[in-house]
């Protein structure tokens, strides 16, 4: 932390003097604390809060040096912002549940000489938040580069067009898969929120042209959408799907089929697979011979999707298997394609939310069906919501997209209001919707550019990839 800057803020909060013989009145003089006379702790405020509420320990011979001193409430570690020597300035961490508030303080020399716990408990109040997972990022010098390892030695994934969970780990880890093909390092790589790491799993020479993937229905194959740069249908000449074995630890990429460039894939519940190419927007059907690689001659049309003028479309298949979400980067809507089990078809599809209307920062509108207006969706996945369970609804899940253009995530019902959740907070302080900023989703919080987003069920926890902040954030109830 920058001690002059700690300094300022010390003065203002304390009103403390500084050394007579500093020359320069803003530098702060960090002593530890003496050990020749007790340590004493008197109270704490404020009494209940939630993660990031700022909290004061009061007493005695604490000392001026905040490394010397260590706080956890509810076990989890609490960073100390500053301290006068009778004031101690931290701030509520994350999921500090039970309240309890212990403080260690160490000498000059690293010795313990205070071991505290308070009787009384902090009131941990639970509450949504926007933080940050994952950021290596120098201000200096603008770098943030993908770098494999672990979280704590600087991991760092600063871009990220489409993410998923694995199905099915191997060892029963929480691992994302995202992918990155905008600039920077492309690839595929698992970020394993259970080892606390990254890696990358594959780097190659069609990774730029590889937006987005998915996995088939047993989860043991990753399959990517490549644009091959093939626009006419019935274009064999290069492969536009691409896949990676679970056996053979996602590291040896193969030809999956051969068709015109794709974009997006979708892969049903019964094994048909879908996919979307550039001429006329289509929805394209996979025809399969005998083997892989598919050699897909036929380029069976379902339909063609003409409201989006830049084609490239993406889809989400439903939890259900019974319809598919388009959307599409270039187009303001969120459309619904029904799945024909019987035909193994999909059909024309029928908007949800939003409008083919591309639109802009300043021009986002919560609303129902087409009333609603976004910037440029990028990527969605489907929540269960577990009130509509409780109600018997027909469809029980909730669509999550992260809004490139609009710097927010919105939600989308099954019924299509559209409503934002997360993000552009506070314009009117500087006439901005985007900017780095974690807290409180609506009136504290800020994305820049996000574009992928995936779910955890079980941690009720949300992972975006907040491209234009070059990281990935979480939101959830803390």
């Amino acid at each position: 932390m920058n001690k002059h800057l700690i300094v300022a803020l010390m003065c203002c909060l304390f009103a403390v003097g500084c050394k007579d013989d500093f020359k320069d009145p803003s530098v702060w003089d960090f002593k530890p604390c003496d050990p020749s006379k007790p340590v004493e702790f008197t109270d704490f405020t404020p009494k209940e809060g939630g993660v990031r509420t700022r909290m004061y320990i009061m007493g005695s011979n604490f000392g001026t040096d905040e490394s010397r001193i260590h706080v956890t409430i509810g076990g989890q570690k609490t960073p100390v912002i500053a301290s006068d020597g009778s004031k101690i300035h931290c701030m509520l961490p994350a999921r500090a549940y039970d309240g309890d508030i212990k403080v260690v303080i160490n000498d000059k020399d690293g010795n313990v000489v205070a071991d505290y716990a308070f009787e009384e408990r902090f009131d941990y109040k639970s509450q949504v938040v926007v933080g940050t997972l994952l950021r290596n990022y120098n201000s200096e010098t603008g770098a943030a580069p993908f770098q494999d390892g672990a979280f704590s030695e600087g991991a760092g994934v600063p871009r990220s067009d489409w993410m998923m969970f694995d199905p099915k780990p191997d060892n029963g880890d929480k691992i994302i898969f995202t992918s990155s093909f905008t600039d920077g390092s492309e690839g595929i790589r698992m970020i394993n929120l259970t080892k606390q790491e990254v890696k990358t799993i594959y780097t190659g020479s069609r990774s730029p042209e590889m937006q987005t993937f998915t996995f088939s229905a047993d989860g043991d194959t990753l399959l990517i959408a490549d644009d091959n740069g093939k626009g006419n249908l019935g274009d064999v000449s290069m492969p536009n799907i691409h896949y990676l074995l679970r056996s053979e630890n996602f590291q040896k990429l193969r030809p999956y089929s051969y068709a015109s460039c794709t974009y997006a894939i979708a892969y049903m519940p019964d094994g048909t697979v879908f996919f979307t190419t550039y001429t006329g927007g289509s929805i394209m059907k996979l025809v399969r011979n005998s083997g892989v690689p598919v050699i897909d001659k036929s380029s069976t049309v379902c339909f063609d999707f003409l409201k989006s003028a830049g084609r490239q479309i993406k889809m989400k298949v439903h939890p259900s298997g019974k319809f598919v979400y388009v959307f599409s980067r270039y187009d303001g809507g969120i459309y619904k394609s029904d799945y024909d089990p019987v035909a193994k078809t999909l059909v024309s599809p029928t908007l949800v939310a939003g409008s083919s209307y591309g639109g802009s920062a300043g021009d986002l509108r919560e609303g129902v069906g087409s009333l609603a207006r976004f910037g440029l969706p990028w990527c969605g996945d489907f929540v269960k919501n577990p009130k509509y369970v409780q109600e018997g609804k027909e469809d029980v899940y909730d669509f999550y997209i992260a809004d490139q253009l609009g710097h927010c995530i919105w939600k989308i019902t099954p019924e299509g209001i559209a409503s934002i959740v997360a993000g552009r907070s506070n314009y009117t302080a500087d006439n901005a919707y985007n900017g780095y900023i974690d807290g409180e989703p609506l009136h504290e919080a800020r994305f820049n550019s996000p574009k992928s987003i995936t779910y955890d069920e079980e941690e009720e926890t949300f992972y975006i990839g907040d491209t234009g902040n070059r990281c990935v954030r979480y939101l959830r109830t803390e």
